[in-house]
């Protein structure tokens, strides 16, 4: 009897002992934790002071249509979008599927003040469309610098949504992805464009991405209707160059080349491999695939053949499809530009000139 009482003394110690060395542990964890949290200092701070900044250059914008049905009646449907002020004197950029159908658009500012728009240019192969208001000393959104915007950075979606009153509808997000294709509902493919988790609901189209400096990114453009929690803008250099040439001619006046670019695969990656770079490695192949060449277009006369991999612009190494455009759309009409790469295991150099392309 005094034997299995002592061993019952023992195990009630023993037990004791591991439920303090197991509260030790869970405290030295737990402080470990606070530690690392407190060392990298991840705060977000509040939004407040970007959204009030940037909040008077977005506008609402509601479009009518003037449609018939099948009696020949006349029906008058309305929708909304978003716009973004670009100018003091007026001018709004927003998208063209916004108010590619209206008869009639009207742009709500912030302070709650309507216009009547007028549409300046349109460039429908980009979603890209130019509006004009009868007013003065508004506040223009910054745009940002080319190439600062990075996969995993924060983003505010601003905008419209569901036509809602009392200011834009404000989401915050980070950058999923840059350079994305994407082919639209109606079957249109844009390009080279922002891939955010931000939500962007109906309404929000044409509206603003900003940066947490309240800089314009991308312009919204899509949600895709099969997938959930991805959306879609337009790259604001993108968006510059189109507007810029809208204001200035009326159009968007694009070189033309007369080729389809591309991104290696994998899989063709090691074929390039092969053709003088010291590795096989994926990430070491540099360079634009063209991936298709027009018949009689200055790609096709110079004699750039579907296959070729273009790795320098007038001597300036290009790692994507957006640096490409960048580096061309920095040139004029009439300018010969010179397009280096290589075919296989031999270098190709050539010199083209830059057409217009009619839209």
């Amino acid at each position: 009897m005094l034997k299995h009482t002592f061993y019952i003394f023992l195990i009630s110690i023993f037990s004791l002992i591991l439920l303090s060395c197991s509260s030790k542990e869970e405290e030295n964890k737990e402080i470990s934790s606070i530690e690392i949290l407190e060392e990298e200092n991840i705060i977000l701070p509040s939004l407040n002071k970007v959204i009030t900044k940037i909040s008077p250059s977005v506008v609402a914008i509601n479009i009518s249509t003037v449609e018939r049905d099948f009696f020949l009646r006349q029906r008058t449907q309305t929708a909304d979008g978003s716009g973004v002020i670009i100018t003091e004197d007026g001018f709004i950029v927003t998208n063209d599927h916004v108010i590619s159908k209206a008869n009639t658009i009207s742009v709500t500012l912030h302070d709650g003040n309507i216009y009547e728009a007028s549409v300046v240019g349109k460039f429908p192969s980009s979603d890209i469309a130019l509006l004009k208001i009868p007013k003065k000393n508004l506040q223009p959104l910054t745009f940002s610098k080319d190439d600062t915007l990075k996969t995993g950075d924060w983003v505010i979606a601003l905008g419209n949504a569901f036509g809602l009153e009392g200011g834009p509808t404000v989401t915050l997000g980070i950058v999923s992805a840059l350079n994305r294709s994407i082919k639209t509902e109606s079957g249109m493919i844009l390009t080279d464009m922002i891939q955010t988790d931000a939500a962007i609901n109906q309404g929000n189209s044409g509206g603003p991405l900003v940066n947490l400096q309240g800089e314009l990114v991308g312009l919204n453009t899509i949600l895709l209707s099969r997938a959930e929690g991805i959306g879609f803008a337009i790259s604001s250099y993108l968006v510059k160059r189109y507007s810029d040439d809208l204001m200035k001619f009326g159009e968007v006046i694009i070189p033309w080349l007369g080729m389809e670019l591309g991104t290696l695969t994998q899989e063709q990656a090691k074929t390039y491999c092969n053709w003088g770079y010291k590795t096989c490695e994926y990430k070491t192949i540099d360079g634009i695939l063209i991936m298709e060449v027009e018949e009689n277009s200055p790609s096709f006369e110079t004699g750039i053949k579907a296959g070729d991999l273009i790795t320098h612009v007038e001597s300036e190494p290009v790692k994507s499809s957006r640096e490409f455009y960048s580096r061309l759309w920095s040139y004029k009409l009439g300018n010969s530009i010179n397009l280096k790469g290589k075919r296989q295991k031999k270098d190709i150099s050539f010199n083209i000139e830059l057409r217009k392309k009619n839209n």
